[in-house]
């Protein structure tokens, strides 16, 4: 997968008031203009800049930008996965038990995280799926999720954004907590999924503004 194509894709076409959240969301903490005024940050200028971001991700961390495609992947996972009710037990002689709807579309993600070189219509399947399933988890009061909404106008760029920067990881020795997403380090994987969280949310919720919902 090559950046300037996932970056193309997913900002160029932005309609205005997403366009807008995406800026809100980039501007500042991550991607930062020294000249622009940022009313003044065209799609175009915003594009480029987040591909000056990703070219030097590759070169500060060695990696090509498929592994930290890969590490976005996984790090999804890590946060969802832990929620999914698990498949019910076949009991002998028994009805074969239904399988929750929640589990079924975590091992569709599944199945596209296993593939090698996705395409950018399979890292958006996925996101979609996982990101829905992350929003039911925040208001599942931590119980294990069996059903979710899969609509794309439940996915609120801005509130999973945050949700994502706050979420917290328990730490063995000393024990405490931390921040799942370390974002002091700019050039790092965590500040690299972040973005791509950033990207992604904006690009389905500007589906929703053209009334793609696709419930499912």
């Amino acid at each position: 997968m090559k950046y300037k194509n996932l970056v193309r894709a997913m900002i160029c076409d932005l309609r205005e008031p997403v366009f807008e959240e995406l800026k809100q969301l980039l501007l500042g903490e991550f991607i930062s203009f020294s000249i622009i005024d940022h009313k003044s940050v065209t799609r175009d200028i915003l594009a480029e800049k987040v591909c000056d971001y990703f070219g030097t991700l590759e070169i500060k961390t060695g990696k090509a930008f498929n592994k930290h495609v890969e590490s976005y992947l996984d790090a999804l996972d890590s946060i969802v996965g832990p929620h999914i009710a698990k498949p019910p037990q076949a009991k002998k002689g028994g009805k074969t038990p239904v399988v929750p709807r929640a589990r079924m579309y975590y091992d569709k993600a599944m199945m596209i995280k296993e593939g090698k070189d996705l395409s950018l219509t399979q890292l958006i399947d996925y996101s979609r799926f996982m990101l829905c399933l992350y929003a039911a988890a925040l208001k599942s009061e931590g119980k294990p999720i069996d059903n979710f909404n899969y609509a794309a106008d439940c996915l609120s760029p801005t509130d999973i954004v945050n949700a994502l920067k706050n979420k917290e990881i328990s730490v063995v020795f000393p024990p405490s907590k931390k921040r799942r997403f370390d974002m002091k380090e700019l050039y790092s994987d965590d500040v690299c999924t972040l973005i791509l969280s950033m990207l992604i949310l904006c690009s389905i919720a500007n589906g929703t503004e053209r009334g793609d919902t696709k419930h499912e």
